[in-house]
């Protein structure tokens, strides 16, 4: 082989790892732009979907006589993927005595709007508390539409408060209706008091959606219903029976969550 084919090689395989340098570094640079935008996205949707507390009164009150003399409390948050949530707090779950908390949901426009499983475990204000669904359910009626309700237990200041806790079953998927109520210490909610205090609720401002302020509106001019009744759930829940509330351990503080 002469110096003339060596020097031609030579060229050859400089060349080649010229060509691969400049492919590995603009390989580097086009993975860096992938990762560098795919977490550019994930901030922008986590912002995006943050959740804000708005300082506004919600647009609805409950105007039944027995938590219309409690202590009210409310909050309004906003998210990109549940919407805007309105809640009232009437009394205080800590408390002994009785409390209802109703939350009115409006989904996002354009959103995936499925029925939200607004439990009492699912938000801050069980933040440090027991909670327990048990296996009584009720179908509740209200001039507003439909509502499922089912029997739970919360324990609060050493003890178990009974609740109901409740979704709504509209016939729209523009607002919902969820929340719980819990009655004093060693006694049990009523099915149909809590039908007939939705029933009584009122929308005192402009909602934030045109479809949820027509059809609650259109809804609150019809005459007063509420009712209740005691139903078992379709499909097995592997219940087993409840145990009468005298039979109840008495949760210690050392317990608590």
């Amino acid at each position: 082989m002469s110096f003339r084919d060596t020097d031609t090689t030579a060229g050859q395989f400089t060349s080649a790892v010229s060509l691969a340098g400049v492919f590995v570094r603009y390989a580097f640079y086009f993975f860096g732009m992938i990762v560098f935008g795919l977490i550019a996205f994930g901030l922008i949707w986590l912002w995006s979907n943050r959740v804000q507390v708005v300082e506004t009164k919600p647009g609805f009150r409950i105007t039944d006589g027995s938590f219309g003399r409690l202590p009210v409390s409310s909050d309004v948050i906003v998210s990109g993927l549940v919407g805007r949530v309105e809640i009232m707090q009437y009394g205080a779950l800590d408390h002994r005595g009785i409390d209802l908390t109703v939350a009115v949901a409006f989904p996002p426009p354009g959103g995936v709007q499925t029925r939200p499983t607004f439990e009492p475990r699912d938000t801050k204000l069980l933040r440090n508390m027991r909670f327990q669904t048990l296996y009584t359910h009720f179908d509740l009626e209200t001039r507003y539409g439909p509502v499922h309700a089912v029997e739970t237990r919360v324990e609060t200041d050493g003890r178990w408060k009974q609740c109901l806790a409740f979704s709504s079953r509209f016939d729209t998927r523009a607002v919902f209706l969820s929340g719980w109520t819990c009655d004093a210490t060693g006694t049990k909610p009523g099915a149909d008091a809590l039908a007939c205090a939705l029933d009584k609720l009122v929308i005192d401002k402009e909602l934030p959606t045109k479809e949820a302020d027509a059809y609650l509106r259109a809804r609150m001019t019809r005459a007063a219903y509420c009712a209740a009744r005691q139903v078992t759930q379709s499909f097995e829940t592997g219940s087993r029976p409840i145990s009468p509330p005298s039979r109840w351990s008495q949760p210690s503080a050392r317990t608590r969550l």
